[in-house]
């Protein structure tokens, strides 16, 4: 059992982080265009925006989440925000585009974020208080990705004043470091060895290849020389990653752990449910301020959009509820309640777009099932490894949800580009398509719920015959 050193305020602490880094990473999607068209760049440089955060979080992700097994998860919690602060005060001020990408490089740094507050969480406190301070931060995410909701709809009313978002992210990520540095108590746990720094270079080559590959392929074309080398190549340097870790004598990660089915199994059901997040957000809120001429379209603007936000919020903190409901029945069956809302989620996305009133309760459902999920698939995790190596191990979590989530806005880019009006805008059949693959991959999540209660069955039963 883990030491208690943890107390309420640390918990609050630590779901205030989930709640201010998801706000800094949402809220700037719907204020991408505005801040292109102050910076008079390119449709292609205002990608760059997007993509420079997402590549340097890969680095950040593979770097400082075993930094943080190695030397603490404190210390580690506390560069990373300071170097979002640091990123949202520069772009607070950039009136160029250089300016701008290097901000959104440090802000990069908030991607380990979403692993190691709850991987402190579970190295210092018991194991029933654990649970509900993950399902907790878990929460604050979803909120998070509400308030950044709100927040850009809101400031996207005089879209000059672009810059006001990251005054907001700077004071929040302000608060979030000071709090931090207060409050939160480190973990005594720690890994042995050293940072595997050819492993931690091969990790990071391949998910930059890989993102980077994922997230220009609709620039770039997909079929052209840059993207298929970026993806084949990420893909090879997977591997070598991979082969590295075999045989190292410190590895970055003992990969072992990989291929056990209570580890390997929450990490594909990370990808599937990640694999939909664009389609129940962003492919929503495009829908929703399609043109009514088009026929399916609400004609909403960018601040009636904002409404979104409320079932996002409701079904984050339902979510909870759900969690401590479930939870004494185990883990696996909480996922797959996770997995059920989620795709029911879809199912009213898909059957009842023309309904403003059904989409905002689909995304509620949605929401919900999302807290719900991924709270559960981490805790699957950290059940299965060694608290040393809680960090990477969630870590290697994350990278599972940013993989899916861009493999998943890729699909969602070609159906867009594929399925259009003759106009040239998406058909509502891309977007019926969109809705209808990302609810299989709930499906398929809640599948693979199936043998991992089997295996959790009969290890259950192998400590009881053992007593």
């Amino acid at each position: 059992m883990s030491t208690p050193v943890n107390g309420r305020a640390a918990v609050i602490v630590l779901t205030y982080l989930g709640f201010a880094l998801q706000m800094v990473q949402v809220g700037l999607l719907p204020l991408l265009p505005s801040i292109g068209k102050a910076l008079h760049t390119s449709a292609a440089g205002t990608s760059w925006i997007l993509t420079s955060g997402l590549i340097s979080g890969a680095v950040f992700l593979a770097v400082l989440t075993r930094l943080a097994d190695l030397i603490g998860k404190k210390p580690v919690i506390l560069l990373a925000m300071g170097l979002v602060l640091a990123g949202c005060v520069i772009t607070s001020f950039a009136d160029t585009l250089p300016l701008v990408l290097l901000g959104r490089v440090l802000i990069g740094a908030q991607l380990p974020m979403l692993a190691l507050p709850e991987a402190i969480a579970s190295d210092t406190l018991p194991p029933t208080r654990a649970h509900t301070a993950i399902s907790a931060i878990h929460v604050g995410t979803g909120l998070g990705i509400a308030g950044g909701l709100l927040l850009g709809a809101v400031i996207g009313i005089h879209p000059q004043n672009w810059h006001l978002f990251f005054v907001a992210c700077a004071i929040a990520a302000l608060i979030g470091l000071v709090a931090t540095a207060v409050f939160v108590h480190d973990s005594p746990a720690r890994a042995k060895g050293g940072l595997d720094v050819p492993g931690a270079v091969l990790l990071t080559l391949s998910l930059v290849a890989l993102l980077l590959g994922l997230s220009q392929g609709p620039t770039w074309g997909w079929g052209s020389a840059a993207v298929l080398g970026l993806l084949i190549g990420g893909l090879a340097l997977g591997v070598l990653w991979w082969w590295r870790e075999r045989t190292a004598s410190t590895p970055l990660i003992d990969v072992s752990y990989l291929v056990r089915p209570e580890v390997g199994l929450p990490y594909l059901m990370t990808f599937l449910i990640a694999f939909g997040i664009y389609g129940s957000l962003s492919a929503v809120t495009r829908l929703a301020q399609t043109p009514v001429a088009s026929g399916f379209g609400y004609g909403w603007s960018s601040l009636m959009a904002g409404w979104f936000a409320l079932p996002q919020a409701v079904g984050s903190v339902l979510g909870i509820v759900v969690l401590r409901a479930a939870r004494p029945r185990g883990l696996v069956l909480t996922a797959a309640i996770g997995f059920l809302s989620i795709t029911l989620g879809f199912l009213g996305f898909a059957l009842g777009h023309a309904t403003p009133v059904i989409e905002l309760v689909s995304l509620g459902f949605d929401s919900m099932g999302l807290a719900v999920a991924l709270a559960a698939t981490q805790l699957l995790v950290l059940r299965a490894v060694p608290a040393a190596e809680s960090g990477i191990a969630l870590g290697l979590s994350v990278v599972m949800y940013a993989v899916g989530n861009s493999v998943g806005s890729a699909v969602a880019g070609v159906l867009f580009a594929s399925l259009t009006t003759p106009a040239g805008q998406p058909a509502l059949s891309s977007y019926l398509v969109g809705f209808a693959v990302c609810g299989l991959c709930s499906l398929a999540a809640l599948a693979a719920c199936v043998p991992l209660a089997r295996r959790r069955s009969t290890v259950t039963h192998l400590e009881g015959a053992a007593a």
